[in-house]
């Protein structure tokens, strides 16, 4: 059986990124706009960082962040036995909702009694390790995808429900209206099988745009403020 398909090397993300400016035109001008993709993995595998995954949801990065960082000092050592053992006054400290302590929890224990085998899920092909991941109560198709993409560095994992990717396609696709997840799934046919390296340079597209938009407005202000002083 042949390996799972990764961005493993630089080659391969060079790879991708000209296999997309093939496929499909408009990459031409959403790599423009998102600019280089460095080659990297945004987190370890493994328990901490699907404790990680699930802290992140409906989060900005700064908060999820803070958040993780006060739970990996009050959960010591960082483990599913110790996270188990947290109570939920140690966990709300942390910032946690309750839904998500019990999400770590369940996902702890799926660890701990063998239902739930990381080890596995690393030579496992996208759609069964989806399965074995989802199988377990608090891993839903999101953080199976953003596991596969960013902890295993998997090339061709499209996640759907991402509603920040949807808005992204929205706007760098000049849609009418933002893409549901069938029409999601329609638009990436062309992509495969680089489809993660796809979802990575419309994330950055739509960063890049925010991040101009904020500061035209800063500069607009500023210049606002200039001229009221005179």
């Amino acid at each position: 059986m042949a390996k799972p398909h990764r961005i493993a090397t630089q080659a391969h993300l060079n790879e991708a990124v000209a296999g997309l400016l093939a496929a499909d035109a408009r990459f031409h001008g959403i790599a423009t706009k998102a600019g280089t993709i460095p080659f990297r993995r945004r987190r370890e595998e493994g328990f901490e960082a699907l404790m990680s995954i699930i802290t992140s949801q409906q989060l900005s990065v700064a908060a999820a962040d803070t958040i993780f960082g006060r739970l990996k000092k009050a959960v010591v050592p960082f483990a599913p036995e110790q996270m188990l053992a947290a109570s939920a006054e140690t966990l709300r400290a942390c910032g946690l909702s309750a839904p998500k302590q019990k999400h770590m929890k369940t996902i702890a224990a799926a660890i701990l009694d063998g239902s739930l085998d990381l080890k596995r899920v690393r030579s496992m092909h996208d759609e069964d390790a989806r399965a074995h991941l989802t199988a377990v109560k608090g891993i839903g198709p999101w953080t199976a995808d953003i596991y596969l993409m960013s902890s295993l560095g998997r090339a061709d994992v499209w996640p759907v429900a991402d509603v920040g990717l949807q808005a992204a396609i929205h706007r760098a696709l000049k849609l009418r209206k933002r893409p549901n997840e069938k029409q999601m799934e329609k638009l990436s046919k062309a992509w495969r099988p680089w489809r993660t390296i796809a979802a990575r340079m419309f994330w950055m597209h739509e960063d890049n745009i925010r991040r101009e938009k904020k500061r035209a407005e800063v500069e607009a202000k500023a210049l606002k403020a200039a001229k009221g002083k005179k």
